[in-house]
């Protein structure tokens, strides 16, 4: 298992759109407007695949489809593109998760990826 914290929510990050733009710290001021800035509080790893669980707080979600980068990406900028609807046109660093209903997020909030 690997646990980030939500330490900022762009004022972009959250729209109609079914998505959440996932970065680290080292993320630019243009980037970080439009995604949620997370902190690792672990060492592991990140090691998604089909069937995994991520966790905003309390609400848990299935990994139903995943691009070839997510994890590389995830490892080595904390970046990813969480979709909450059906993969159509895979992202190559999408996580495609289900319910599909974007989570309520706050900065503090912990993820874990399971």
């Amino acid at each position: 298992m690997t646990k980030t914290e939500i330490i900022q929510i762009g004022e972009q990050a959250v729209n109609e759109e079914p998505l959440l733009i996932l970065f680290g710290e080292s993320v630019t001021p243009e980037l970080a407007i439009h995604s949620i800035v997370q902190r690792k509080v672990d060492a592991q790893p990140f090691d998604l695949k089909v069937g995994s669980e991520i966790r905003f707080g309390e609400q848990v979600y299935q990994v139903t489809a995943l691009g070839g980068l997510a994890n590389q990406n995830l490892n080595e900028i904390g970046h990813a593109t969480l979709f909450f609807k059906k993969s159509e046109n895979e992202s190559a660093n999408g996580v495609y998760l289900e319910p599909e209903v974007v989570p309520t997020v706050e900065a503090g909030m912990e993820i874990s990826f399971l």
